[in-house]
């Protein structure tokens, strides 16, 4: 019975370190892509001229 709940234990800790990412990319993150522009474009940014 010690031998079933030391395997389970094993076993949580192992899902909880793939989950977390340790093996590699966490299975959340698979397929995400980071944006290739910032959030603000800058360059339509004209300080001190006036909207007509």
């Amino acid at each position: 019975m010690r031998t079933f709940a030391l395997c389970l234990v094993l076993m949580n800790l192992f899902l909880l370190a793939y989950g977390h990412g340790f093996f590699g990319v966490a299975p959340s993150e698979l397929g995400r892509n980071p944006s290739p522009k910032p959030f603000f474009n800058h360059a339509n940014i004209h300080i001190g001229t006036t909207q007509p």
